[in-house]
């Protein structure tokens, strides 16, 4: 149907004009296709006399037609869509796009379906490539507009198919050279590589730099901020070294001269890349796996215990992450404020005070010195007393549950191969289902081994002989950032959690018990002047002031 047609049978007033532009890769801003969308929509809807209404952002970038991301709530398409069936679209209005598959190219009954939709809204879709118009007023008297957008969204998807299966085809014919001795194909080389002698060779200089990535990262305990800043001043042999390349080369097995093809996956509208456990070696390695494996476990230790980057001059260290809890929801204490304002706060209060009851707030410097007075009058005594009992007998008892539980999961997934291979979609999901359950599983063995070893080895006493010394620089007032991973790291040698409870007598502002690994438990009554009272069973120990 021609413009000219169509806009005689619109009522003749004022036309709005919503111009959507999209492009399916970044890459593509480089190309010009979004100021060609928009300059080309520009002089079009002009043309027409109508008025281009800017009030919605009309510009997807790196959003996929082909896999409809384009239309998630958070796309500017989906969320354009989701305005107009809320009434939120002048009226007469016009979609304008540069082609139909700016709009969608799923396969046909989906296309279809978005095209339908739009148009059911009473909004017109013109494409100013071909100057067509689609209404659904027009299509009902005439459908051959229809038959023709049916036509042009089924070349669409069929274009996006075959690129994919192009896609996948590149990659297996990059396979079979590297796999006969071959040269795959350019861009899968790194820069410590030189492929100009017709096989992969090493440039030891470009390579020493990634090998000193690592190094800082396992044996210097530097996250991926400070690696960074490392190379600020330094020759980088022409690598773009910042954080996110940093965090590329530690996670990544590049530098095991190893290519993994990733697939790519849509959560809320952002693309995720995800390994197909599919390896292949096609360049020599500049690192061992062991080297590799020791970085990638930094890595995980770091975010684990949560240090990072230090904190402001004017707020406290805080020395206890990852091991305070809450006595009433479990959830962790976190720092709030700065200078003597700062203090611990539950976490699970924050979020919601309906769930947590504990309204206190505990300044973090007095709590923090108490727990150190406290954490250094523990010696190996109470740490190996009963160990080898109670505690032990239990994480026991809980290996053997777990073991059991192990080997059934294991035992059904493997029953499930006969229907996996015959095809079956619901056996895969079962399986599926079954390897992330046996995962956690084994997740919890490790960490009850863990526990385990913990409470026969020589490492406890030298964890507790750290703590002491860390409490007399603490006292001196040379603890730092520095120490903090490495003090928290001899905790979890030790204790199993720190505990905060609603106080129980007038006076008292917060009860705090230490577990131990042990199964020893060491109560600190915690007064509102910060004095403090420290028991082991129902005999006190120590009394602290830490207003001193």
């Amino acid at each position: 149907m021609t413009i000219r047609n169509t806009m005689e049978a619109i009522e003749t007033r004022t036309t709005y004009c919503y111009s959507y532009h999209r492009i399916s890769s970044k890459k593509q801003i480089k190309g010009g296709g979004i100021k060609r969308q928009i300059e080309a929509s520009a002089a079009f809807c002009e043309e027409q006399g109508w008025i281009m209404d800017t009030t919605f952002t009309l510009t997807d970038i790196g959003k996929s037609a082909y896999h409809g991301r384009n239309l998630d709530d958070k796309a500017a398409l989906g969320s354009f869509l989701n305005a107009i069936e809320k009434g939120l679209v002048k009226r007469p209005a016009v979609l304008l796009v540069e082609s139909l598959d700016r709009i969608s190219r799923a396969n046909i009954m989906d296309a279809l379906e978005i095209f339908i939709r739009i148009l059911n809204t009473g909004i017109t879709i013109c494409t100013y490539i071909d100057r067509m118009v689609y209404n659904k007023e027009e299509l009902q008297n005439n459908f051959a507009p229809l038959i023709i957008s049916i036509t042009l969204m089924c070349r669409s998807h069929d274009e996006s198919l075959v690129k994919a299966k192009r896609s996948s085809a590149s990659w297996q014919q990059n396979k079979e050279k590297i796999a006969n001795g071959h040269l795959g194909r350019k861009m899968l080389y790194p820069k410590w590589i030189d492929i100009s002698s017709g096989k992969p060779e090493i440039i030891e200089r470009k390579a020493d730099i990634v090998r000193k990535v690592f190094d800082l990262c396992i044996n210097h305990n530097m996250g991926l901020i400070p690696i960074a800043h490392y190379f600020l001043d330094k020759d980088t042999e022409g690598f773009n070294i910042n954080p996110r390349w940093v965090q590329r080369m530690l996670s990544e097995k590049k530098a095991l001269g190893l290519i993994e093809p990733k697939k790519t996956i849509y959560q809320d509208g952002v693309a995720k890349y995800i390994p197909l456990n599919e390896e292949i070696q096609a360049y020599p390695a500049i690192i061992d796996e062991e080297t590799f494996y020791a970085a990638r476990a930094a890595i995980q230790k770091r975010m684990s215990l949560k240090t990072g980057r230090p904190s402001s001059g004017s707020r406290e260290i805080n020395f206890f992450r990852k091991i305070l809890r809450c006595g009433i929801c479990s959830s962790g204490f976190v720092m709030s404020g700065t200078g003597h304002r700062s203090s611990y706060r539950c976490i699970g209060r924050i979020n919601n005070k309906n769930l947590c009851g504990f309204n206190k707030s505990i300044n973090t410097k007095p709590i923090q010195q108490i727990l150190l007075k406290t954490i250094a009058v523990i010696d190996k005594d109470d740490m190996f007393e009963n160990a080898s009992s109670s505690k032990k007998s239990r994480l026991s008892k809980a290996l053997t549950t777990k073991q059991a539980e192990l080997e059934d999961k294991q035992t059904r997934k493997d029953n499930l191969a006969e229907l996996v291979e015959a095809g079956s979609t619901s056996g895969v999901q079962r399986v599926v289902k079954l390897e992330r359950e046996i995962e956690v599983i084994n997740h919890q063995i490790k960490e009850i081994l863990d526990q385990l070893d913990q409470l026969s080895s020589p490492s406890m006493a030298a964890s507790i002989d750290h703590i002491n010394a860390f409490h007399q620089r603490f006292q001196l007032g040379k603890a730092t950032k520095e120490d903090q991973m490495p003090f928290i790291d001899a905790m979890l040698k030790t204790i199993d959690k720190i505990v905060f409870h609603l106080p129980e007598e007038e006076g008292q502002r917060t009860i705090v018990v230490i577990h131990l690994l042990s199964g020893i438990n060491i109560r600190i009554d915690v007064f509102k002047d910060y004095s403090a009272n420290v028991y082991k069973g129902k005999k006190c120990i120590l009394r602290i002031d830490a207003r001193k």
